[in-house]
């Protein structure tokens, strides 16, 4: 019984590694304060570019279930990121961030969209 969770977990694994190999951006999530005052929690997201040329087109964070706090509310960006660069937007939340945790992340890029999953 062992033998065949440790099989699954490394496929899951090997899958997961090489679906994130192929994406052109990586994302980072964290909860924080909006101004670093304790009664403005929001989930943070950053996406790195891994392309010397990508533009972020839109968001959608959670299947559209959760705000995205920038203009146009992820809609519409077109944001050009080079190799290396970032682009930074928050979502509101509650005291212990339970509220709009991130579970996924769709990106519309300039070269397809892309699904990021957290557990």
């Amino acid at each position: 019984m062992f033998k065949h969770l440790l099989t699954a977990a490394l496929l899951i694994i090997i899958s997961a590694s090489a679906l994130a190999d192929t994406a052109p951006l990586s994302v980072n999530s964290q909860g924080t304060y909006l101004i670093n005052n304790p009664n403005l929690p929001v989930w943070q997201l950053t996406l790195t570019s891994l392309e010397n040329d990508i533009t972020i087109q839109s968001l959608t964070l959670n299947r559209g279930n959760c705000l995205i706090s920038i203009a146009g509310r992820g809609k519409n960006i077109n944001k050009r990121l080079g190799y290396g660069q970032t682009f930074s937007f928050t979502t509101p939340s509650n005291s212990n961030f339970t509220k709009c945790r991130p579970l996924e992340l769709t990106v519309q890029t300039s070269k397809g969209p892309y699904t990021f999953n957290w557990q």
